[in-house]
């Protein structure tokens, strides 16, 4: 999902105050098209002062603080008829800019979708590196990389940080220009955090924080920001503050009316209530969270609901109900047809399998989960399939073939430079085997330590039975 819009920093109105003139009206009136006796009374309200009215249309209308007040008295007519056709003239320059900035936007999207990076805009004489529309093209397709590219999707914020400081100042207020940059901080900021560089990240969080309260403290920018923080706070296990950040992301949406991404934020905190070790509370945050995410309408959103509770279902022993679950929700699930995604659907369907005692379809399931995930290029996910299915085949007795499996897939984790306490499970597993010592809970402690190295990097591993 890119990421949601900083509305009154891109030039959208947000007040919906029943005495003050509609949105519709103020952007008509910038437009120049409200009718001469509504574009006067639009006109005589916002001369008053009128702060709320103001505040929706500075990011538009960079002049409007500019504008005469009665203090004392009132302007002559001409006067109103003159700042009426300075406001038409200039909301016609905005709309022109704006017009002429979207456009480039979709040029350089389309540009830095085709690869290159920057280095291709550069070679580009038609695509100066400044303006607003090549801001959002590259603060979009660093998100867009997050997955595949993080050292891109790093290179990319950073250049939109350089674009802010040559954004026009005349075509901005003070306070737009702190929340564009703020914008661009957060967005480098978590793009440092993907790139495992932690300490950068927080200074850049730091920036964008105090960039911010320079700002509009646009509420969709504030709920942007916090939830950046709040995956950078997961990243770094301090589930307390997190949660804490999480929930004014939640709050903020809910008052926004984005309701999905509402639900976006509870399932991020779900998940890190179940690594912080409290599945079933974890579960029931998700199950909240489904119940604001609107059907149809963000089909990965949905996807990542529905696999995480199956998830956490998993994770408590209930395969029962996790199997009832993937049957009632499989057409949803099956909406998205990427490979990754039905590569982890199939592969939710092997742990459940596997759970319910069906080693058979378990088996078969790990087999095309692990073969797709080579030829995906993903290597510790292939390598950890193939552990689970060595368990699977140990559960069905065949410990030879179960056993030639897991040394081969120890020797694939030692090339994957795994980190130090996953690599000392490894050993004893391969020890373990050699010795012809090795049983099917052993294997599956080892499997289920590295499943969980992903939510805690400093688990201990500890055998059952020890």
């Amino acid at each position: 999902m890119p990421p949601p819009p900083c509305r009154s920093v891109l030039g959208y109105t947000l007040n919906q105050v029943s005495e003050h003139p509609t949105p519709a009206e103020l952007e008509a009136f910038l437009a120049g098209g409200l009718e001469r006796d509504r574009l006067r009374e639009v006109s005589r309200h916002l001369l008053k002062g009128c702060p709320e009215c103001r505040a929706v249309l500075a990011p538009l209308y960079e002049s409007m603080e500019a504008l005469p007040v009665d203090e004392p008295g009132t302007p002559a007519e001409a006067d109103y008829d003159q700042v009426i056709d300075s406001a038409c003239c200039r909301a016609r320059a905005h709309e022109r800019y704006s017009r002429r900035e979207e456009a480039r936007a979709r040029k350089i999207a389309a540009l830095l979708e085709k690869g290159g990076g920057v280095k291709a805009l550069a070679d580009d004489a038609d695509v100066p590196l400044r303006g607003l529309g090549i801001f959002k093209a590259l603060i979009q397709r660093s998100h867009a990389v997050r997955h595949e590219k993080p050292r891109e999707m790093v290179h990319l914020a950073r250049c939109a940080v350089e674009v802010t400081r040559t954004l026009d100042p005349r075509r901005f207020t003070p306070a737009v220009l702190a929340d564009l940059k703020a914008w661009a901080w957060a967005e480098l900021a978590n793009a440092l955090r993907v790139a495992n560089d932690l300490e950068e990240a927080e200074e850049a969080f730091g920036t964008a924080f105090n960039l911010f309260l320079e700002g509009t403290e646009d509420l969709y920018l504030k709920a942007r920001l916090y939830d950046l923080h709040a995956s950078f706070l997961g990243t770094k296990r301090q589930f307390a503050l997190a949660f804490a950040a999480l929930d004014i992301v939640y709050s903020a949406y809910l008052e926004l009316g984005e309701r999905n991404l509402a639900g976006k934020a509870l399932l991020k905190k779900a998940l890190y209530t179940t690594y912080s070790g409290q599945p079933e509370q974890g579960m029931r945050l998700n199950e909240e969270a489904l119940g604001l995410i609107e059907e149809g309408s963000d089909p990965e959103l949905e996807f990542s609901a529905v696999h995480n509770q199956l998830l956490y279902l998993v994770e408590c022993g209930r395969f029962a109900e996790a199997k009832r679950l993937l049957f009632e929700r499989r057409r949803e699930l099956q909406k998205l047809s990427g490979r990754t995604y039905a590569l982890r659907l199939r592969w939710i369907q092997a742990r459940i399998s596997a759970g319910v005692a069906e080693w058979e379809s378990a088996a078969q399931a790990l087999i095309e989960v692990r073969d797709g995930f080579e030829e995906e290029g993903m290597g510790f996910a292939a390598a950890l399939a193939s552990l689970e299915l060595a368990a699977v085949w140990m559960r069905q007795g065949h410990d030879f073939m179960a056993e030639e499996l897991a040394l081969e897939t120890v020797e694939v984790f030692v090339t994957l430079r795994i980190r130090r306490e996953a690599f000392g499970a490894l050993m004893i597993l391969k020890d373990a085997i050699e010795k012809r010592k090795a049983t099917v809970s052993l294997l599956e402690d080892v499997v289920q330590h590295l499943r969980r190295g992903d939510m805690d990097p400093e688990a201990r591993f500890v055998p059952r039975g020890r």
